[in-house]
């Protein structure tokens, strides 16, 4: 090496620094911690999805309410995607929401 210039590696008998920042075990941490839904919430969010009378237009307000609130903590896109149909849907007034639940279960 040229003088003055330092390794950037240890050496291998050196022993190897743990990270520097929490941050730097960040995509070790649970999602809540992230500032995504956890298991649980979307737990519960499929299951009011499953217990909601899509019939009565209250319920189906209430549901896209709900969901337009949880959709910015859901991280999985595939599940972002169905919900985000799920509430349009909803919001439309259309009925088939039952097709849509079929793709996220």
């Amino acid at each position: 090496m040229a003088s003055g210039v330092t390794a950037m590696s240890p050496k291998p008998d050196e022993p190897v620094d743990e990270p520097a920042s929490p941050s730097c075990f960040a995509h070790g941490a649970d999602d809540s911690y992230m500032g995504f839904a956890s298991a649980a919430e979307i737990a519960a969010l499929m299951k009011e999805i499953g217990e909601t009378a899509f019939d009565q237009a209250p319920a189906r307000a209430r549901l896209a309410g709900r969901l337009r609130q949880m959709l910015p903590k859901v991280r999985d896109d595939r599940l972002y995607r169905g919900l985000a149909e799920l509430a349009a849907t909803l919001e439309a007034g259309n009925i088939p929401a039952k097709e849509i639940l079929k793709g996220l279960v």
